[in-house]
This record gives C-alpha cells, sequence and structure tokens, in this order.
C-alpha cells in the first residue's frame, strides 16, 4: 500500500555522525501534516542529489535554491523506514518532481511504500542542501576515487606503496 503525501509542505536533509560514520535521513511534510523520516545511504543522496539536477535541467528551472526549513518535526515520524529504491517522475499537470521511495526489501513491481510530490523550487533547495551534505563527508582520492581516513590512504592506483597525501595543487613554476 503507498502512503500518497501529496504536495511536500516541507522537505530537507540530515546526516548524523562524524565523516566515515555518519547516518542520512530525508524528512518529509505532506500536505495533510503527516511526516515521514527515510533513512539512506550516502550513494543514494547522490543520485537523488543527481536525478533532482537532471530533471530540473530538462525544466530549464532557474529559480532560487531557497533551503526548505521544517519546523516542528516530531521527534517519531509517522512513517519511518529505511529506503531500498527511489523513483523520479514530473507530473506536467501541476508542474511537480514526483519522489516513488521504496522501503527496503520491496520486490520489483510492488507498489511504492511513499510518494511525495516537491515544487521545482523545493526539488532545487533539496538537491543543493543534498550536495553540502555529500561534501561535508571524508575527502574523496583524486586517483582512485575512495575515501581518504584521517589516519591516511593507501591508494590502489599506486599500487599501495604510497599513505602520503596526493597534493592537488600544482606547484609553482618558480620552484622547478
Amino acid at each position: 500500500m503507498t502512503v500518497e503525501f501529496g504536495l511536500a509542505s516541507g522537505v530537507d536533509a540530515q546526516a548524523f555522525g562524524q565523516p566515515g560514520q555518519r547516518t542520512f535521513r530525508l524528512r518529509l511534510v505532506g500536505e495533510a501534516g503527516q511526516s515521514a523520516s527515510l533513512w539512506m545511504e550516502k550513494e543514494q543522496m547522490q543520485a537523488l542529489s543527481l536525478a533532482l539536477k537532471q530533471m530540473l535541467a530538462q525544466l530549464e528551472y532557474a529559480g532560487e535554491e531557497r533551503p526548505g526549513e521544517i519546523e516542528g518535526f516530531p521527534v517519531v515520524a509517522e512513517h519511518d523506514f529505511r529506503i531500498g529504491r527511489m523513483g523520479m517522475g514530473f507530473d506536467p499537470h501541476d508542474s511537480t518532481v514526483v519522489l516513488y521511495l521504496y522501503e527496503i526489501g520491496v520486490e520489483d513491481g510492488d507498489e511504492p511504500a511513499l510518494r511525495a510530490r516537491l515544487t521545482p523550487a523545493q526539488s532545487a533547495a533539496l538537491g543543493a542542501q543534498l550536495d553540502e551534505i555529500i561534501a561535508s563527508g571524508r575527502p574523496v582520492c583524486p586517483l582512485c576515487g575512495a575515501p581518504i581516513e584521517a589516519a591516511g590512504h593507501a591508494c590502489v592506483r599506486s599500487n599501495g606503496h604510497s599513505d602520503q597525501a596526493i597534493p592537488t595543487e600544482e606547484p609553482d613554476e618558480d620552484e622547478s
């Protein structure tokens, strides 16, 4: 059974914990005041951010990215689950981005656990917020793409021999 949130009155994303050990969630408030805490992986946040950007580019949306504020979100949401799969579409009748969120373990062909609509402005703000959360994590190795831990990084592209940080800046020509 799908829970219909209608047009979301609020949406935001959060990260808890230290980089490398964070937990991520999407918070939604529906038009009738229903609430949902939707837990996800960082990779799912990245995919959602990318999908929102692509959708807004297709719509040629150039509005503001004002962050959404959710005031009075309950400590325990009415709907609280881990997201397994996500889908997204566009409804031309009301110009909204439609999110289809599936609970982890749901089989293909089953109904989504939750469906919510976002305005293009809400979508842009959520995408910007997701990017900010993703960027605040561990730095990524420019050679292999793996996260660089605080203790160092043995890059597989350098055959694991070096645990020195890889410089990101080009040396000055005068220093040659």
